[in-house]
């Protein structure tokens, strides 16, 4: 494996030119930032939080979902922003999907991973059966009121606002007669929370689909859940991948800069936005079934 010092600005322009495609589904006018916080515990059983920033780009009929930073620089041509690119940098582990709302029509599609291969899959707008409440909360200065409803396996408590009329939210939580700017699942573990909403116009582009398998919705779920729910990831989470899988390419160990750090602060890039990770907290699934 080769060793580098990571160049930021020239990673992340390769990413953006192999994901993105020049078709425009939709033009964003808002984007909402939230940070997505998952409770859980470490190898060692302490409890631990993960979390990132979403950015979801908001059009008059589709969403776009995406790690916050990898959106400013990607969409909104941020390259150079130092933050942002620590940011996407630290965000990488994660291996977050890519989800467009309402497009096709009716659909979430869906671009993910899990390394060594991206898969892609569509599904049906999630029907949440949301039942609205009288509840109010403010949230980044917006009156919201508060819905529930279910989905894969778990129940969500939503806080959405009229004030800003668009029936999405941060990952395919949507459906309501507002922007979801607050949300949590009822275990406790899983928690959405409005950082701001930017008002920035930009063409929502689709993604290209080469080298991506195409799964059907409930296969995919259920194979990530069973390799990343096993015992065995939180302990080696390259444990399921077979040896000798890499051999012909060139793994780059990479750092955000400054002198080298230890092995486990590194991240194994395997091909542009896919992260091997070398250490990981107990993996949550945002879908049981």
């Amino acid at each position: 494996m080769n060793k580098i010092l990571l160049t930021m600005m020239a990673f992340t322009l390769t990413i953006a030119a192999e994901a993105q495609t020049n078709d425009s589904i939709d033009q964003a006018q808002i984007v909402v930032v939230y940070d997505f916080v998952t409770n859980t515990t470490d190898r060692n059983g302490a409890v631990v939080k993960d979390s990132a920033q979403l950015a979801v780009m908001i059009g008059s009929h589709a969403a776009k979902c995406m790690e916050f930073n990898r959106t400013m620089m990607e969409d909104f041509g941020e390259f150079r922003n130092k933050d942002y690119q620590l940011g996407e940098w630290n965000a990488r582990k994660y291996n977050l999907p890519v989800l467009f709302i309402g497009y096709p029509e009716g659909e979430v599609s869906s671009f993910d991973k899990v390394v060594p291969n991206r898969y892609f899959y569509t599904e049906a707008l999630p029907d949440f059966g949301w039942k609205l409440t009288d509840d109010t909360l403010t949230v980044s200065g917006y009156h919201c009121q508060k819905a529930v409803g279910n989905y894969a396996g778990r129940t969500w408590i939503a806080w959405y606002s009229e004030e800003v009329p668009a029936r999405f939210g941060p990952w395919k939580l949507s459906g309501l007669p507002g922007v979801i700017l607050k949300a949590e699942d009822s275990d406790g573990i899983f928690s959405f929370l409005c950082m701001g909403l930017m008002q920035r116009t930009a063409p929502i582009k689709y993604f290209s689909k080469d080298g991506y398998t195409t799964l059907k919705r409930d296969k995919f779920i259920a194979h990530r859940n069973k390799l990343y729910g096993s015992k065995q990831y939180v302990q080696q989470p390259n444990y399921y991948i077979p040896q000798g899988t890499y051999d012909h390419l060139n793994i780059i160990e990479m750092w955000p800069g400054g002198p080298e750090p230890p092995a486990e602060e590194k991240l194994s890039v395997v091909a542009t936005d896919m992260i091997i990770p070398k250490k990981v907290n107990h993996y949550q699934p945002l879908e049981l079934k």
